[in-house]
């Protein structure tokens, strides 16, 4: 069951996309704050390129390329990687967006009270913008073209 399991060449070819664009975002990160941090990597939230929709696109087209663009299957996944789209870009976004509102309150709360914080901060980067999404498209594709030849 094992070597079935890592013979099977969609789900390598999806392994390949994630891990390539976290290292891709890792990187990024890194350049763009001017320091590496390893837990960008582990996060998976929110950077260039978004690497959940890499994986589901890779998913999508070596299904597409190896059932046919007119199978069951390759719409079953189709309409996966559109809803992980649309949540990366929709709601995982928005509730970013709410987590760092929430931080700003909490940090005036606790300065006006000279208390101090009980919580954690809330995770401010949770979603995507479109371009991120757009990049994790692209890139879960061109991984499936390469690695399906």
């Amino acid at each position: 069951m094992l070597e079935e399991l890592l013979s099977n060449r969609i789900l390598g070819c999806c392994l390949v996309a994630w891990v390539s664009a976290q290292v891709a975002k890792t990187i990024v990160d890194g350049i763009r704050h001017r320091g590496w941090s390893l837990r960008t990597f582990f996060s998976g939230s929110g950077g260039m390129p978004s690497s959940h929709t890499a994986f589901s696109a890779a998913l999508a087209t070596m299904v597409g390329m190896q059932d046919g663009f007119q199978s069951s299957s390759f719409a079953i996944c189709f309409v996966f990687l559109f809803v992980v789209m649309t949540d990366a870009i929709g709601v995982r976004r928005e509730t970013g967006r709410q987590g760092s509102a929430i931080n700003i309150l909490m940090d005036w709360f606790v300065m006006e009270n000279e208390g101090e914080s009980e919580g954690k901060d809330l995770k401010e980067r949770m979603g995507h913008s479109p371009l991120e999404v757009f990049v994790g498209l692209l890139w879960g594709v061109g991984c499936a073209l390469l690695y399906g030849k």
